[in-house]
């Protein structure tokens, strides 16, 4: 349902076109995902290329698209998220400046909310927003999201690729990043737009997912 959108929010950033490569994993989906994502590479061969394999989790499917990445620079994108137009150029910026700084995590903001559940997210991630920007000063950030966060890739060459993580692997690899004494930092004015959960169970089930995630 998604994914379309995601990858036109990339296609349409203001970045040079000869320095971005699109790769999408697709991780043995049962629905229409990769007749999509064949139809997006077909249209621009030049930056979009597709891998299909067998379901093994997204932790397989980022390490994947690592494994094929010649840039020195990664970035991760669900596919249920969409980049502001110069999103990468600013968090690009960030690494510019800042030599020492080995991954940047943008701003999410939830993507058309339409319900009360999804306004009250929205007011909860915009808050969330100012609180990384105050754990980065304090060299405090403990997760990376997957909507957008890009990592220099001798990150993965000095502490290894992406774990399974008990289903939360953005918080894992940000950990062991602090681990190793890799800075993480965050561009403010970098949006990401995110679709949120529009109702309480679904709410519920990925708050437990974080939480259990986060104690693990």
């Amino acid at each position: 349902k998604t994914l379309g959108g995601t990858l036109d929010s990339l296609l349409t950033l203001d970045y040079p076109k000869d320095k971005l490569s699109i790769i999408v994993v697709d991780d043995g989906s049962k629905d229409g995902t990769l007749k999509i994502a064949e139809k997006y590479k077909d249209m621009f061969p030049e930056t979009i290329r597709v891998i299909a394999k067998e379901n093994g989790g997204k932790h397989t499917a980022v390490n994947l698209a690592l494994s094929m990445s010649t840039s020195d620079l990664f970035g991760c994108l669900d596919a249920d998220s969409f980049v502001a137009v110069d999103a990468l150029k600013r968090m690009i910026n960030v690494f510019q400046k800042k030599p020492d700084v080995m991954a940047v995590a943008p701003s999410l903001i939830v993507n058309k909310p339409k319900n009360l559940l999804q306004h009250a997210q929205k007011v909860e991630y915009n808050m969330s927003t100012y609180n990384k920007r105050m754990l980065a000063y304090l060299g405090a950030i403990h997760v990376t999201p997957g909507p957008f966060s890009v990592y220099r890739k001798e990150v993965f060459q000095k502490i290894g690729k992406f774990r399974k993580a008990h289903n939360t692997e953005d918080q894992e690899i940000a950990y062991r990043m602090h681990e190793h004494h890799l800075r993480i930092d965050h561009c403010h004015t970098a949006y990401v737009y995110t679709s949120s959960p529009d109702t309480v169970k679904k709410l519920y089930k990925q708050r437990l997912r974080w939480i259990y995630g986060f104690i693990q």
